[in-house]
């Protein structure tokens, strides 16, 4: 853990954005999901994560093979009689290879789609920001849902 910790940290404050950087978020975000759901290998069908009060934490499991899995981790939210999911966060997991690589947020592939650089982000720089976004993401799950018990959804 104390390791992870230092693996993030000098990851938020790289200056610049290469493959190595990429793949390091990657292995992360695996490490953080195995950490979240222990038994992400075995699980087909949707899922939630019950601990205490808190609010349900959904994995819904899009597509399964032995080697690579896609799913989107969220929260269900009710208003005025529509169910909103948010952040709905879909990556894919590299079983074989150990990595996980979000996919996109909210159906849209931009976090900031008004960001004043945007022309001149590149598709690395991209790439990073949504893996940088998703390894917060886990952090903040860890937090709140670190030893949950994961139940198949109705």
């Amino acid at each position: 853990m104390i390791i992870e910790k230092a693996q993030s940290e000098l990851i938020y404050y790289q200056e610049k954005v290469s493959y190595s950087n990429i793949y390091d978020l990657f292995e992360l975000n695996f490490k953080k999901i195995f950490r979240l759901v222990p038994l992400l290998p075995s699980i087909k069908n949707d899922c939630i994560a019950v601990k205490s009060l808190l609010n349900k934490l959904y994995l819904i499991c899009h597509d399964k093979s032995p080697y690579t899995a896609t799913y989107t981790l969220t929260h269900k939210t009710k208003t005025q009689e529509k169910i909103i999911y948010r952040p709905d966060i879909r990556f894919k997991i590299y079983f074989d290879a150990k990595l996980l690589e979000l996919i996109s947020i909210c159906k849209d592939t931009r976090i900031n789609n008004s960001h004043p650089l945007l022309d001149n982000c590149s598709d690395l720089a991209f790439q990073f920001e949504l893996n940088l976004f998703m390894l917060s993401w886990l952090d903040y799950c860890l937090d709140r849902y670190n030893g949950a018990e994961w139940k198949q959804k109705n």
